[in-house]
């Protein structure tokens, strides 16, 4: 997915108990398997979600959909293996049949501190999925409401710009009819090249002959003149609660809001 919020880990050390460690050895190393295969799983799933989300996007053919091409290659670098792979490119053409078709589905709603949402999802059961995100929502007193109308349906092409520098990308990608490019401030060898949702796959094609492609999507751009800030603390916490539970939505492939982004 293309998330931007912050995620704070915390660590706690405990040496009271340093002594006893030995007998819970085993227990600790079952524990840590079954946590390592929980986020195999996880990984597997996700992956398996962008494959299928490609397919409906571009089609099962690898050649022409460069957002499936990009999907297959970080699943196989996440060691996902071949038969997931099979079956998520088969949930995406329909192949498995009713019972295992999956469709995707878009939410709105209003975060604590007045952020507004877009949530999209690729689900079987729409009504299962749509009460898992209310329920993210109502937690903090929430619902879901309208909020597209203060966003820009476009197409992202993350690329990875090599040698070229940040004005020969945007020369080139102009040319080739994006509408704009955005440099990734915590990597600046990635760049997003913005275009219509239409143009996206022509573009991407035009692109993966120069350029590594680093990911395809379609995305939510919030307008600049509704972008909102969460100045109060209580607000924020809310906020990084509710991050927290659309995270752990499995069915949640990907979600955008109009948060300003904190300059560092």
């Amino acid at each position: 997915m293309l998330l931007s919020h912050p995620v704070i880990f915390r660590r706690g050390i405990c040496t009271t108990r340093k002594a006893l460690a030995g007998h819970s050895k085993w227990a600790n190393i079952k524990h840590d398997k079954a946590k390592n295969d929980l986020e195999k799983n996880r990984i597997s799933f996700r992956m398996s979600q962008q494959i299928t989300v490609a397919v409906k996007m571009g089609g099962a053919d690898v050649v022409g959909n460069p957002a499936l091409a990009t999907a297959l290659e970080k699943a196989k670098v996440q060691n996902v293996t071949k038969k997931v792979i099979e079956n998520a490119i088969k949930r995406g053409t329909g192949e498995l049949g009713d019972k295992n078709n999956v469709e995707q589905c878009t939410y709105e709603g209003i975060a604590p501190g007045g952020v507004s949402v877009i949530v999209q999802a690729l689900t079987d059961n729409k009504s299962r999925t749509v009460g898992l995100v209310k329920a993210c929502f109502t937690k903090f007193g929430s619902n879901l409401t309208p909020t597209a109308y203060l966003f820009e349906k476009k197409g992202s092409i993350v690329i990875d710009r090599g040698e070229d520098s940040i004005d020969h990308v945007f020369e080139k990608c102009v040319d080739l009819g994006a509408q704009d490019i955005i440099e990734n401030k915590e990597n600046d060898q990635l760049v997003e090249v913005v275009t219509d949702p239409q143009d996206t796959g022509r573009l991407a094609k035009e692109l993966k002959s120069m350029y590594k492609i680093d990911q395809v999507s379609i995305v939510y751009k919030p307008n600049d003149d509704t972008l909102v800030e969460i100045t109060n603390e209580d607000h924020q916490k809310s906020y990084d609660k509710f991050v927290k539970l659309l995270d752990d939505v499995d069915d949640v492939t990907d979600y955008f809001t109009n948060l300003k982004e904190i300059e560092s």
